[in-house]
């Protein structure tokens, strides 16, 4: 058959393939002048899990690699590809672990909103008690006694009431700092800019929710209430802005002191986020 001039005969080895026959006035015009056999294996398409078995391999002219031509989506894709009955489940799987990723992200920005919100909150609530109510102070310890359902009343004898409102202001500032450092790394692909402005924005939504929460409890009190809300917001968005600026640098500080050489490369993004060069062991 070889010395025959009207047919010629192909032999591709193809993993999953047996040899086939092309005749020349056989071929297809998409595929005229490549080499063909034919899946015998269950062998899946990437793209939409169509069965490319029985299907037939065409060798490209331009690379030289053996492909087949999905018939339900069209895609090419390599012939000799290992693709079995689990790869279309290793796509979904992707799919379904990339929407519970962003749905975390989303809950993750939703909780930092939650915090700030909350600290700005316990602070109003802390310093003021209820109208008919009684604060009492026994061995070192502020009891406060219900008594009536009155108007909220701000308490101008709190215990250690500098101390207090300072300690809720860092801790405030703590919390928008660490959300900042966390937003650098975990999505280091954002522009600067936009952790700039979600740093900005997270405290004044949390902020204003705060004030009309507060203006429906105490709407006599909004002037001495908005003053505590303005002072965590001013504090947080200063926490957040340090935590973007000093996100990455205390990540990578935290890389080399705590990771081996072997690991540090899966967490090269750190450096290259910011046009650094990856540290060579």
């Amino acid at each position: 058959m070889a010395g025959s001039p009207n047919v010629r005969q192909v032999l591709l080895t193809v993993r999953g393939s047996h040899e086939a026959t092309i005749e020349p006035g056989s071929e297809s015009p998409e595929t005229r002048g490549a080499t063909r056999a034919c899946i015998e294996l269950d062998r899946f398409c990437e793209g939409c899990a169509y069965n490319l078995r029985t299907l037939p391999v065409y060798r490209d002219d331009y690379t030289g690699i053996p492909v087949v031509r999905c018939p339900e989506c069209g895609r090419f894709q390599p012939a000799n590809d290992t693709s079995t009955a689990l790869r279309p489940w290793l796509h979904r799987w992707t799919s379904l672990l990339l929407a519970i990723w962003m749905l975390t992200l989303l809950a993750g920005l939703v909780s930092l909103g939650i915090a700030e919100g909350a600290m700005s909150y316990a602070n109003l609530d802390e310093l003021t008690v209820r109208g008919g109510s009684r604060v009492e102070r026994i061995n070192n310890t502020t009891i406060r006694t219900w008594s009536g359902y009155g108007p909220l009343e701000v308490q101008a004898d709190y215990p250690y009431r500098k101390l207090f409102i300072a300690t809720m202001l860092i801790t405030s500032s703590l919390i928008a700092f660490v959300g900042g450092a966390l937003a650098v790394v975990v999505v280091p692909h954002w522009h600067r800019g936009a952790y700039f402005g979600l740093m900005l924005a997270v405290p004044i939504v949390a902020g204003v929710l705060v004030a009309i929460t507060w203006r429906y409890e105490a709407p006599h009190l909004l002037d001495w209430g908005l003053l505590y809300v303005m002072a965590h917001m001013g504090v947080q968005v200063l926490g957040g802005l340090l935590g973007v600026i000093f996100g990455r640098p205390l990540a990578r500080l935290t890389v080399r002191i705590f990771l081996p050489t072997g690991v540090r490369p899966s967490l090269a993004f750190l450096w290259l986020a910011d046009k650094k060069p990856f540290p060579q062991p």
